[in-house]
């Protein structure tokens, strides 16, 4: 039985996930023709109906287009620059809007893309990523995937980039310098054309207030020929963007724009790195905004295969609920459903109810959400009740 591995930490799996293929969709039959099969037979049927509906396809929503577009010209020109000057960005936010999953996507896209381009290279279409491993530097790795851990230094930057690359650790007495130095000749050995930084939340903020990663950030971006694609939760909240010191606004002095802040030693992070703050919860506000939640709605209940779900009747009667009850999160949406269709399964539903998706208790942030939602409308609905009313018996309704 293969691995589970949810964040790829080695260059070989980061070659199976991707090269590993959608899950195989059988074909969607009536409820009399399954009772009609003997268990042997339903058995498989409902192995590969579990894995369909837990793995929905990803699903390029606006949002994602805008970042993919303002992407893609950071990623060609670091494909051809010949100078040091690689441009990067950060694709930040709220959390569980779809980061992670946007970031291992523009990697894979990446990465199928260079082995196009160097067919002599990559194995060829339908190899297995057996085919295209080695323990060794010098194999070709066109893109790194690492998930920065919990108050992560500069030295275990290094650390998680080297342990996807098979660098040799150099024990307990290295330094930053000593972890970093080798790290940087495999990527140039391995020929590195795009650095995944996940989580970047994580980063240690203490130590220098997070000066000292910030720095490190940099230094790979000067020397290693690579762009660098991260992500995080609400950077902008931080300290990543000044090099752990606020902005200031000095007027007059030598460095600062008109009406800007100056671009010192405390603005290098923010002057290299693109903040594409697109992806946020999606909102319904306009005919447009709403159209954007339906077709999210759509892909998601598509993907479903349950024995007695109606087409298109979450997308078309109980739009509104799910926005509601996921606050437009996308992550908590596909929670949702994943949750909803393995319980419409197990209880013999086979259908998203209403009465289903209720019984699904998501993350705490959602609950809570949708309670104040409720309330709101409940206060509302009593409002309304109260000035149809009609006047209490005996009592003028002209004097209240």
């Amino acid at each position: 039985m293969r691995k589970r591995v949810a964040q790829p930490r080695t260059k070989e799996q980061w070659r199976e996930f991707c090269a590993r293929p959608a899950p195989p969709r059988p074909e969607l039959v009536s409820r009399g023709e399954y009772d009609s099969w003997a268990a042997e037979r339903q058995d498989p049927f409902d192995e590969m109906r579990r894995s369909c509906n837990a793995n929905p396809p990803f699903l390029k929503h606006p949002q994602v287009l805008r970042v993919l577009a303002a992407l893609k010209p950071k990623l060609t020109q670091g494909r051809y620059s010949q100078d040091a000057t690689f441009h990067s960005a950060i694709i930040n936010g709220p959390g569980h809007c779809g980061k992670t999953s946007l970031l291992k996507l523009i990697g894979k896209e990446c990465e199928l893309d260079w082995r196009r381009r160097h067919p002599d290279l990559a194995p060829g279409p339908g190899g297995s990523p057996a085919d295209f491993r080695g323990d060794f530097l010098g194999d070709r790795v066109p893109v790194i995937y690492v998930s920065a851990s919990t108050g992560a230094t500069a030295g275990m930057l290094s650390q998680a980039i080297g342990k996807f690359l098979h660098v040799p650790n150099p024990g307990r007495t290295a330094t930053q310098w000593t972890l970093t130095d080798p790290v940087l000749d495999a990527i140039e050995a391995c020929g590195v054309e795009l650095l995944l930084l996940d989580d970047l939340h994580m980063l240690d903020k203490i130590r220098d207030g997070g000066q000292e990663t910030n720095d490190h950030i940099k230094n790979l971006a000067n020397h290693a020929a690579v762009t660098i694609v991260g992500a995080g939760i609400l950077l902008e909240q931080g300290n990543l963007f000044t090099d752990g010191a606020p902005p200031r606004t000095r007027p007059g002095k030598a460095g600062t724009a008109p009406a800007g802040h100056e671009r010192g030693r405390a603005g290098q992070f923010g002057s290299r790195f693109a903040d594409l703050q697109h992806l946020a919860p999606l909102t319904i506000a306009t005919r447009e905004e709403q159209r954007t939640w339906m077709s999210l709605v759509r892909h998601f209940e598509t993907n479903l295969i349950l024995l007695d779900h109606p087409a298109d009747d979450l997308t078309l009667h109980h739009w509104r609920y799910l926005h509601e009850r996921t606050s437009g999160y996308i992550g908590s949406l596909a929670m949702l459903f994943k949750e909803a269709a393995h319980r419409a399964m197990d209880t013999g539903v086979e259908a998203l109810t209403r009465t289903i998706l209720d019984s699904v208790v998501l993350g705490h942030d959602d609950e809570v959400d949708y309670a104040k939602t409720q309330a709101r409308r409940q206060s509302a609905a009593r409002r309304r009740t109260a000035k149809k009313a009609p006047p209490a018996s005996g009592r003028d309704a002209s004097t209240g």
